[in-house]
């Protein structure tokens, strides 16, 4: 399995201690998995903040696989970092539909557990206010 990292929002997320997993909750109708997570914000490439942590939340929509691993169970050591996309995946190369629709498969990895997702799309939660190291605060106020 390859994966490749994905450049959030917040930019990459690194190391496994940069995420810690609060809650998870899945609806059937539609079909979304929303993880709230802890961010360890120095682990993030492209945060600007005082925090040490924020509270951050992924909502994946349209899901057709979901799995959740102890990752001390995991038996794949690929992942490139916290949040990839796998390429070339088996499930969906078996779905070719699903990639039709631009279904993509995610793995994201936490302190302790490692997500698998495959869904049509992701959103990335996160607390107002905050703001990317690359953009400007405005001072005219």
């Amino acid at each position: 399995m390859r994966t490749r990292l994905i450049d959030t929002t917040v930019g990459v997320i690194n190391a496994r201690d940069a995420l810690i997993l609060n809650k998870l909750a899945m609806d059937r109708f539609p079909r979304e998995v929303e993880l709230s997570l802890n961010l360890a914000t120095e682990l993030a490439s492209n945060i600007s903040t005082d925090e040490r942590y924020i509270d951050i939340s992924f909502i994946f929509k349209n899901v057709v696989k979901f799995g959740l691993c102890g990752l001390d169970y995991f038996n794949e050591n690929v992942l490139d970092t916290c949040f990839c996309e796998v390429i070339d995946s088996d499930f969906l190369n078996q779905q070719k539909t699903l990639v039709e629709k631009g279904f993509k498969h995610y793995f994201l990895e936490s302190y302790d557990e490692v997500i698998e997702v495959v869904a049509q799309e992701y959103n990335l939660i996160l607390p107002e206010g905050l703001r990317r190291a690359d953009e400007k605060m405005d001072k005219s106020n």
